[in-house]
């Protein structure tokens, strides 16, 4: 899988897409937090507000989708698949790619709003602290499973387009319209509301619920792509 892996950090540096959605989301922080956020906040109330947003995960989840559903589009899975390769090995080194660019894509929005907020007001140490490290931690965990119901989506349906409309809609569904209208805190919990405190009760159940999404994702993906004919 090491070859695979590198050869999707080839592809994934020169995936413009992300450089696009990661100039949105830069560009949505700092003006958030430039012209949104009030002066009374510290550093660390502009994290936390942040850092638990699911606003754009409808755009992150599309940068995913569109990433590995490519390869079946342009025949680079059937390719792997024929010279040898492991399903298991081929829909894992995209997952791993996919879950890492979509990390680096909400780092980018949270930094970017703490950075707009100082810009304009002021900047303290009070991000700094290991509650909040946990909390990030957490939150990427979450993503991580969002990123490999995406990945489940897109071998499912084994093509570019569909997996992205059905992933947007489904990212935009969960991770946006509920949030807004189900306010029970089991649904608080679950990885289509990052989590929304840095309490150690939310902070571990969220992490608890986020593995075994990981867990059934991946398990899913495996068995649902091991026997698909790949054209």
């Amino acid at each position: 899988m090491h070859n695979q892996l590198m050869i999707e950090k080839y592809k994934a540096k020169r995936f413009i897409i992300m450089y696009l959605a990661a100039a949105v989301l830069a560009a949505a922080g700092f003006f958030l937090g430039l012209l949104k956020l009030p002066e009374y906040m510290d550093t660390a109330k502009v994290f936390s507000l942040s850092v638990c947003d699911t606003s754009f995960m409808f755009l992150i989840s599309l940068v995913a989708a569109w990433f590995a559903g490519n390869d079946f589009q342009n025949r680079t899975i059937h390719n792997e698949i024929k010279v040898g390769y492991s399903r298991f090995s081929v829909f894992m080194a995209r997952t791993i790619t996919a879950v890492i660019m979509a990390e680096l894509l909400h780092l980018t929005y949270v930094f970017a709003t703490v950075l707009g907020f100082a810009v304009k007001y002021r900047f303290d140490s009070s991000i700094f602290s290991m509650r909040h490290f946990g909390w990030l931690l957490v939150v990427m965990m979450q993503i991580c499973a969002n990123i490999c119901i995406v990945m489940f989506i897109v071998f499912a349906l084994k093509k570019v387009t569909s997996g992205i409309a059905v992933t947007v809609v489904f990212s935009f569904v969960s991770c946006n319209i509920l949030r807004n209208f189900i306010s029970k805190s089991v649904f608080r919990l679950t990885c289509f509301s990052l989590a929304q405190t840095s309490d150690n009760r939310t902070l571990v159940l969220s992490a608890v619920f986020a593995a075994v999404i990981i867990v059934i994702s991946l398990t899913a993906t495996h068995f649902v792509f091991r026997k698909a004919e790949i054209k």
